[in-house]
């Protein structure tokens, strides 16, 4: 069997890896000079600097590094939050304490007739009161408490503000799992040389990846499926999607429709050597989902180096990096230089006038009878350890 791979993001190299262990002959196509998408690392010396994917929750991803033998350490993350005066100010007021310990029981059992199965990891049928804004879908069930917990985390890990992230979306990322980790402090995992060392990795296990190589024409001939690029094409049995293609590129009615409907967010982070040795992440709550302003930056400590990353809503420009290192400095922040500026497109999304209950449940529906598939982030919430679990489900 021969199998197409669209994208050598991290979904598309662990597809890839996994069906070569079993001895399925595989071929990678990417539009880039490099592989790894939003696993980005930079090195300067022996520290190692994330530009994309930062940490994860241990859940189901150990499993793979320990087989990758890739090192990791799980640690604390202590948080800082600044108002508009760039003030250090609480998460939310110690008064409200025992309201937020109320409203995560009543959302607890509110999400339990929503997400009846805590298994599926894809996404799927959308409820209707779900396919409101966050805000407005907490507002109506009197969780203004839980509001202010989460909506930092959602805002700076790249999902958007809460009064435009629809519920269903905040829900599958951000449940109450997870919720309650972020509010009891819970160790993250990082990876000690950077999220790269894991597409290195993988990449040593894969025979064949096209680099710089952009997919212009996927449809089928029968039972085959016909790989074209503009040096020429391939036929395959199967073919994988792990990315947004520009439109008409997939003959396909259904797969097409989302493309053309698909919305990412454009982020960028900036990465800056500082003097500054004992600061935290920190999240800048004034500036929640607001393009063009900085939402938080975390750091990284090593050999004496100090080395900050901060993330903001829009595109890089002069005037927006600007701006967030005139608001790192306004944070009593030393600069030293700036190391990168990085655009991303991240967190494929349906925006709420394109979405339909039955959107995802369709595609996946049709993943059964087609040989050509959507995987990874198009149908599943852009966490590594869920794409993990939900990439070895779809192959095994």
């Amino acid at each position: 069997m021969r199998i197409a791979i669209i994208g050598a993001g991290f979904s598309g190299m662990l597809a890839a890896y996994m069906l070569e262990k079993k001895g399925v002959d595989v071929t990678i196509y990417e539009k880039q000079e490099h592989i790894g998408g939003h696993c980005r690392t930079i090195v300067n010396r022996d520290i190692y600097i994330e530009l994309g994917t930062v940490f994860s929750f241990a859940q189901h991803i150990k499993e793979l590094l320990i087989e990758l033998d890739v090192e990791y350490t799980e640690s604390f993350t202590y948080r800082n939050f600044l108002d508009e005066s760039f003030s250090k100010v609480e998460h939310i007021p110690r008064d409200n304490v025992a309201a937020l310990m109320e409203e995560l029981k009543k959302l607890d059992y509110i999400l339990k007739a929503y997400f009846p199965s805590v298994n599926d990891i894809n996404y799927g049928y959308i409820p209707k009161e779900l396919m409101v804004p966050l805000y407005d879908f907490l507002k109506i069930n009197k969780l203004d408490t839980i509001s202010e917990v989460v909506a930092p985390h959602l805002s700076s890990f790249g999902f958007g503000s809460i009064h435009n992230i629809q519920a269903y979306y905040a829900f599958n990322i951000f449940n109450m799992e997870t919720i309650y980790s972020f509010i009891h402090g819970n160790k993250l995992l990082f990876i000690n040389k950077g999220m790269s060392e894991v597409i290195s990795k993988l990449s040593q296990n894969i025979s064949d990846i096209r680099y710089s190589i952009e997919v212009k024409n996927i449809e089928t001939l029968g039972s085959k499926v016909k790989v074209e690029t503009e040096y020429g094409f391939d036929i395959y049995d199967k073919a994988f999607i792990t990315t947004k293609l520009p439109k008409d590129v997939i003959k396909d009615d259904l797969y097409n429709q989302l493309m053309n409907k698909i919305d990412t967010n454009p982020y960028i982070t900036c990465a800056y050597e500082v003097d500054n040795k004992n600061i935290v992440t920190t999240y800048y709550k004034a500036n929640l989902g607001q393009k063009g302003k900085i939402q938080f930056f975390h750091t990284f400590k090593q050999n004496n180096k100090n080395i900050l990353v901060a993330y903001a809503y829009g595109y890089v420009n002069k005037d927006l990096v600007n701006s967030i290192t005139h608001d790192i400095i306004k944070s009593g922040i030393g600069v030293k230089h700036l190391i990168t500026a990085k655009q991303w497109y991240i967190f494929p999304h349906l925006k709420e006038k394109n979405l339909t209950q039955s959107f995802y449940k369709d595609i996946l529906e049709r993943q059964k009878m087609s040989n050509i598939c959507l995987i990874g982030s198009l149908v599943s919430k852009p966490v590594i350890s869920n794409l993990y679990a939900s990439i070895k489900q779809f192959i095994w």
